[in-house]
C-alpha cells in the first residue's frame, strides 16, 4: 500500500486535477497541499485544521473522506 501522500497525489494525477484546482476549491493554500503530499505533516496548521485540509482535498477527488481522514 502506498504511503498517504503519495496515494493521494496518484489520485489526483489520475483525474487530472491540477494541484492549484483544488486549492481553488478548498481555499487551502498550495503550500499545504504541497505538504500534504510529500507528507510533510509539521508544516501543516495541525489539529482539525489538517483533518480539514484531508477532507477537502478528498471531496475535491470525489473520494470518500471519512476513510481517508481515518488513514490520516
Amino acid at each position: 500500500m502506498c504511503q498517504f501522500g503519495e496515494a493521494l497525489r496518484k489520485e489526483r494525477v489520475a483525474r487530472g486535477i491540477a494541484l492549484e484546482t483544488i486549492s481553488e476549491k478548498t481555499k487551502v493554500v498550495t503550500r499545504y497541499l504541497t505538504a500534504l503530499e510529500d507528507e510533510h505533516f509539521d508544516q501543516l496548521p495541525g489539529g482539525i485544521l489538517s483533518k480539514g485540509i484531508v477532507r477537502g482535498y478528498a471531496r475535491t477527488l470525489g473520494l470518500d473522506e471519512a476513510a481517508w481522514v481515518e488513514r490520516f
